[in-house]
């Protein structure tokens, strides 16, 4: 599977893509475009952020990290973070332990 050209882009929200799943993982992607939000959440496991294409600024504690393509960030369980896109497409995958 090629993930760049199954996600979709849209202004109404966030594109998400199953890529991989399994007992013990969960691999999907999101494509966000330029300034579209994932709202303050959190996640209960295990994750890798792994950027594919564009730049996001990512929100955690107080302080805004901005990742481009390429970049990888270990999400801490339980943290509340936000999401926001900066180029007119911006497509990263989420790597999930069960």
């Amino acid at each position: 599977m090629n993930i760049l050209k199954n996600i979709k882009l849209s202004e109404e929200r966030a594109g998400v893509l199953q890529v991989y799943k399994t007992e013990k993982l969960n691999l999907f992607s999101i494509a966000l475009v330029k300034n579209q939000m994932l709202k303050k959440h959190h996640t209960t496991v295990p994750t890798l952020l792994t950027m594919l294409k564009g730049k996001i600024e990512f929100e955690i504690e107080g302080k805004v990290l901005e990742f481009s393509e390429f970049d990888i960030y270990e999400i801490p369980v339980s943290v509340e973070h936000e999401v926001r896109g900066i180029d007119p497409e911006n497509i990263f995958t989420l790597t999930q332990e069960r």
